[in-house]
């Protein structure tokens, strides 16, 4: 389990800034419980995991993942049958 830190809490938004070439996490962000700016290593009593959030996301991308490996295969199998016919 991660320690309860606003890192880690399901209410909070890091605020990120572009560099030159790419974006960079700040270490302070916005916490939409309290609604105002917070930085990452504080810690509250409406703390809520973000653990539960991940996983979501986690399968949510595993099924997208899917979806495509299988619309790879069906172009594959398109171009095989035009190729050998």
């Amino acid at each position: 389990m991660k320690t309860q830190k606003c890192k880690n809490c399901a209410h909070y938004s890091p605020y990120y800034k572009k560099w030159s070439a790419s974006f960079g996490m700040l270490n302070h962000g916005y916490c939409a419980k309290h609604k105002k700016p917070q930085t990452q290593r504080k810690t509250c009593d409406k703390f809520k995991s973000g653990e539960q959030i991940e996983q979501r996301r986690e399968e949510r991308l595993l099924k997208c993942l899917e979806q495509s490996l299988d619309s790879i295969n069906e172009i594959a199998q398109i171009l095989k049958e035009k190729y050998y016919n």
